[in-house]
C-alpha cells in the first residue's frame, strides 16, 4: 500500500487552476450588464428617445432592428433622426418605454442558457437566431 504525504498532494487551487487550462480557460469577464435606461421627452405629440444610438451601442444590436422593435410594439411609425434619437409618433410614458427596452433585452438580447448579454442576432429566413458568445448556446427566436 501506498502511503501519500499531505505535502504531496495539490492544493485545491493548484487543481481549479489545472481544470480550467484544460478546459480552455475561464469563461465569462466577472462583469455585471447594467442595463441602459431611455431619456425621453415628449415633445406635442411626438415622443423622443434622446439616447437611442447609446443603448443600441450597448446592446450590440443595429439600430434599425431596434427601432422596428419599438414599432412594432407600440404599433406607431417611427424614425431615426439624425442625432442619432429616435422619433415615434404619439405620447408615450417613460415607463412603458423602459419596461419594453427591458423586454427586448430578455428575449433578444440575453442567452437563455446562461444568462450572458454577450450575444449576436442574425436573421435566417423568416426568425432570429440568437448566438451567444460565452456558452456557444443558440436559440431560435421568432421575428418582429
Amino acid at each position: 500500500m501506498c502511503k501519500l504525504s499531505r505535502q504531496s498532494l495539490p492544493g485545491y487551487e493548484k487543481l481549479v487552476e489545472r481544470a480550467f487550462e484544460k478546459l480552455g480557460g475561464k469563461r465569462g469577464s466577472g462583469e455585471v450588464f447594467e442595463m441602459p435606461h431611455v431619456d425621453v421627452l415628449v415633445i406635442g405629440s411626438k415622443t423622443v428617445v434622446q439616447n437611442f444610438r447609446q443603448i443600441a451601442s450597448v446592446l450590440n444590436r443595429d439600430e434599425e432592428l431596434l427601432k422596428r422593435y419599438f414599432m412594432k410594439e407600440l404599433n406607431v411609425p417611427g424614425s431615426i433622426n439624425e442625432a442619432g434619437q429616435l422619433e415615434l409618433k404619439g405620447k408615450f410614458n417613460p415607463q412603458a418605454i423602459n419596461q419594453l427596452l427591458v423586454r427586448f433585452v430578455e428575449r433578444y438580447v440575453k442567452c437563455s442558457t446562461c444568462g450572458s448579454v454577450h450575444t449576436r442576432l442574425t436573421k435566417k429566413g423568416k426568425v432570429f437566431v440568437l448566438r451567444c458568445d460565452a456558452c456557444g448556446a443558440e436559440t431560435t427566436l421568432p421575428a418582429f
